[in-house]
């Protein structure tokens, strides 16, 4: 038992290095340092290093029109949530081999987030039956074991290869499409994503991972990353609809076949190499470095969404690929002299997605319960009930923001920063013809420590969906604190 304990912490504690090495140059801080690391030789190229992190959120939503909470009408709710909780554990006691995992959990609020079927002790269900949100569960989000082929720099004389090769196994997050489908959940610009970077969300993938190989490294100025995955089983069974239906010719996902997919990004490195250690992208540097890069990535999975031949039950399916790419830009740069200490952050991306004809999903970030209200007589929203919002399917999405980090002058303190930010987004769907569904946000990060210490504020507003068009706009005010260590 004894062995078995110690083992375990071992592994724990390796696992989690290989995230820290990484994270350093990634948190924003010219003062944080090696964090929770653990030496293991006197060289100091032996460690293990340990991660945790946690965003809290506080947010008041004017909620979709007809709306009911906990089965209560409502026009606007406020809520308290856990958005994130992480534990990463990294290792690399040989160049040739790593290892790295982490755990965690997502979205806790008052009636999300708690163990599914868990009744009075956890979440009684999709409606509300008991009590929702408690005692949520912690999953492993990714685990997986890399060798070196080449490395990056020469193990004898340490200078850089001009190329290198990685092969790695497991449930990882080397995906491609663009820069944003593998951004780091600690570094955002913005509070977090716009959700259609990870355009498979917790469908055929998990939280952006699948289980697979791939292999990654960089040739030259260019890191490249590509995988050959087996996505996670989605099957949505034949329904009878009414002949003539419109929904007969809507794809939806059913991968029942069992086909395999491929994923690949790559950039070039105007600037500054970024660090390639682990597959976490930055969402901004908060001056520490400067950045430019082009990078261009695409996903395609065979058979992987259907359609109905007819309008019965036991229809066959017609199978589509889905097929979706993408090119994007980021810059990071700081300006004004080391006093002052001034950086721009912006990043633009477009996809084009197929999933298939007139494929659509709603989502949101944290829909607590919701559903139809009572005798409610007026129009509703074509997406649903809550927050929810058309955010995937077959068309196209461009979406770019920006931050300015205002210069270590302004408050004379030098380690608080402050950085204004906004963004936009434009999408078209299939489904909805030539309509154009649009939202934007605007607000600010308060660093005290960088990303390690961090408060972040925003407005973001989101479509309302009748009549097959964006009718008019509701909104969310955020408050978000995070601490990273």
């Amino acid at each position: 038992m004894r062995l078995s304990k110690n083992l375990l912490r071992v592994l724990l504690a390796g696992i989690m290095v290989l995230f820290g090495c990484t994270i350093y140059g990634q948190g924003g801080s010219p003062t944080y340092q090696d964090g929770m690391t653990v030496q293991l030789d006197s060289t100091g190229k032996k460690y293990i290093r340990f991660l945790i992190w946690s965003d809290f959120m506080a947010r008041y939503t004017r909620l979709n029109p007809g709306t009911a909470v906990n089965g209560v009408a409502s026009d606007g709710m406020f809520d308290f949530s856990v958005r994130q909780f992480r534990f990463a554990v990294y290792t690399q006691l040989s160049p040739r081999y790593l290892i790295l995992a982490t755990v965690g959990m997502d979205n806790q609020t008052f009636s999300s987030g708690g163990t599914a079927g868990g009744g009075n002790t956890g979440n009684g269900g999709a409606t509300f039956a008991g009590t929702l949100g408690k005692k949520p569960d912690i999953y492993v989000h990714e685990l997986w074991n890399e060798f070196t082929i080449f490395p990056d720099n020469d193990f004898k004389t340490k200078r850089p290869n001009f190329a290198s090769l990685y092969i790695g196994t497991g449930l990882h997050y080397w995906v491609g499409i663009s820069r944003m489908s593998s951004l780091s959940s600690f570094n955002f610009l913005a509070v977090d994503a716009p959700l259609y970077n990870w355009p498979l969300i917790d469908n055929s993938d998990q939280l952006g991972r699948q289980v697979g190989v791939y292999i990654k490294g960089k040739i030259g100025p260019v890191p490249y990353r590509w995988a050959i995955n087996k996505p996670f089983t989605v099957i949505n069974p034949p329904v009878a609809y009414a002949p003539n239906a419109p929904e007969i010719n809507y794809a939806v996902d059913n991968n029942a076949e069992g086909k395999l997919s491929t994923t690949g990004y790559a950039s070039w490195d105007i600037f500054e190499q970024e660090n390639s250690l682990v597959p976490y992208t930055t969402g901004t540097y908060v001056g520490t470095r400067k950045v430019l890069n082009i990078g261009a990535g695409y996903y395609y999975s065979a058979d992987a969404t259907s359609t109905q031949a007819n309008n019965t039950s036991t229809s066959p399916f017609i199978k589509h690929n889905i097929a979706i790419w993408a090119t994007d830009i980021f810059a990071d740069l700081p300006f004004g002299g080391p006093q002052e200490n001034w950086a721009v952050t912006a990043y633009s991306v477009y996809y084009h997605d197929d999933f298939g004809p007139n494929y659509l999903r709603n989502g949101s970030i944290i829909n607590e319960n919701v559903g139809p209200a009572k005798n409610y007589q007026g129009t509703v929203s074509q997406a649903g009930f809550g927050n929810l919002a058309p955010i995937i399917g077959t068309g196209s999405s461009w979406f770019t923001q920006a931050g300015l980090l205002l210069p270590k002058t302004l408050l004379k303190t030098g380690a608080v920063r402050l950085q204004p930010f906004a963004e936009y987004s434009l999408q078209q769907f299939e489904r909805y013809g030539n309509s154009k569904f649009t939202w934007w946000s605007a607000g600010g990060n308060v660093y005290l420590d960088g990303h390690h210490a961090r408060i972040s504020f925003k407005y973001q507003t989101r479509p309302i969906v009748t009549e097959n068009r964006q009718s008019s706009s509701k909104g969310t005010f955020v408050l978000s604190t995070q601490v990273f260590l």
